[in-house]
């Protein structure tokens, strides 16, 4: 990799948090642009969405851009880059602090935020989470934070760390640390959330890190495992360094299980790298354990630009079959698609683009979708048609069903009063088969909403 090559965390420093991540997007999504937003159904009437609560800036939090998880009271929980305490420094998005965890509990219909924790750097503390949460069986809360911790290096304070958040009665929670990245050999700048296995591991990737004597100084990514131990210790195993090759390099999205223990993630560059040349159109990967602790990476598919897309920026999701969903920006006509990749016969996967999306109904898929039930569910940062608020529309949820014809297509997009705009995070649905998720600006007070999609 080219050591003039601008690494897309440390790009970031002059980006607010609020703001879509593409160019694009952030010239039509300006602070006081978000007066008037509404949930408006653009396809067949599949669903029917409200907003449970506008973010309002620091001290609260500000542009959420990942997912909720549940707890089994019902009680929603996310975390948002920005917000928080504004005199801390060394924050990438400057006087916009430098993030929150977040809890919605819900009362009779009404629901009621709750900050229950603040990150503050300098003190170890990480900053700037901007993954999903996950939540185990005692209610605890895990995450990453891009930024923070322990190791400074270059412009930020802290290469990144890994927490975790328990309850600890009377509403408070307690936050503990449980890894720091570092500079040298280890991964840096984790972007994605985290997973968990039935032992309590749990899995994650750093979009840079690893061998920095191939990747510039900063290193292609990794895939780590971090362990629990006596007395609280957790440690960090590497199981896996990209390279920028044909496996695939800069996982800046993170990873899932199968059935049989195989991780599967995608690589933003890498792969064939006769496809922008040297540094290839990303992958989707697959990790095998194997003995000893080791694992084998393959790259199960190779992006191309020339064929329809490249780049991926958002994960994969992974039904009981096998069969593994993503989101890719380009496409037949250049708003994105969904692809499904299944499992064939004597090894090696199949790949079929499900549907591409349109601009009117929807474009610029941004986050890893959802499959449950054989439908797949995913948030378009964009699109949706042309109203007062967003030039080219505000975005929305688009779900995919089987049908006879193959898939069929619905949207329920971001329209024009005071609600959401520029989902990104990824969907999760309760029980019931409703769907929650953020939005990075809209609401109130422009500065992002959590949503609720009922069907």
């Amino acid at each position: 990799m080219s050591a003039s090559r601008t690494p897309k965390s440390a790009s970031r420093q002059n980006r607010s948090a609020q703001k879509p991540l593409t160019q694009k997007a952030s010239a039509k999504f300006s602070g006081a642009l978000f007066a008037a937003v509404t949930l408006l159904l653009a396809t067949s009437a599949w669903a029917q969405g409200k907003i449970l609560y506008s973010f309002s800036g620091p001290p609260d939090g500000l542009g959420p851009v990942a997912g909720l998880v549940r707890d089994t009271a019902g009680n929603l929980y996310g975390a948002t880059p920005a917000g928080g305490n504004t005199s801390a420094e060394q924050c990438e998005n400057g006087t916009n602090g430098c993030g929150v965890v977040f809890e919605l509990t819900n009362s009779g219909g009404t629901w009621t935020e709750s900050i229950i924790h603040t990150f503050v750097p300098g003190s170890g503390d990480g900053i700037n989470p901007y993954g999903n949460l996950i939540i185990d069986s005692a209610g605890n809360l895990y995450g990453t934070t891009e930024y923070g911790g322990t190791t400074c290096t270059g412009y930020f304070c802290g290469v990144g760390t890994v927490f975790e958040l328990s309850p600890a009665g009377g509403g408070l929670w307690t936050e503990k640390v449980l890894y720091n990245f570092q500079a040298a050999g280890d991964g840096i700048y984790p972007e994605a959330g985290l997973i968990m296995d039935s032992a309590g591991n749990l899995y994650g990737t750093t979009g840079f890190g690893g061998n920095t004597t191939i990747c510039n100084t900063l290193g292609c990514g990794t895939v780590f495992e971090l362990s629990p131990g006596s007395g609280g210790t957790w440690t960090e195993h590497v199981l896996y360094t990209f390279e920028d090759g044909a496996d695939g390099g800069e996982p800046g999205s993170g990873v899932v299980f199968d059935k049989a223990g195989n991780l599967y993630g995608t690589g933003a560059v890498g792969g064939d790298v006769t496809c922008n040349p040297p540094y290839g159109c990303g992958v989707v990967y697959e990790l095998s354990p194997g003995s000893g602790g080791s694992w084998t990476e393959t790259a199960i598919h190779n992006f191309n630009c020339d064929e329809g897309g490249c780049f991926p920026s958002t994960g994969v999701a992974i039904d009981n079959l096998g069969n593994l969903y993503g989101n890719m920006l380009g496409g037949a006509n250049g708003d994105g698609y969904a692809y499904k990749m299944s499992p064939q016969t004597g090894g090696g996967f199949k790949f079929t683009s499900l549907y591409s999306f349109d601009g009117t109904h929807g474009s610029e898929p941004y986050g890893t979708p959802m499959v449950a039930g054989g439908i797949v569910y995913g948030p378009l940062l964009d699109g949706g048609g042309d109203n007062a608020s967003c030039t080219q529309g505000c975005g929305g949820v688009y779900r995919l069903a089987p049908s006879a014809s193959g898939v069929s297509y619905s949207f329920l997009g971001f329209g024009t009063a005071p609600k959401g705009a520029g989902p990104k995070g990824s969907l999760m649905q309760d029980p019931s088969g409703n769907l929650y998720g953020t939005t990075t600006a809209g609401g109130a007070h422009g500065d992002g909403t959590v949503f609720e999609i009922t069907q």
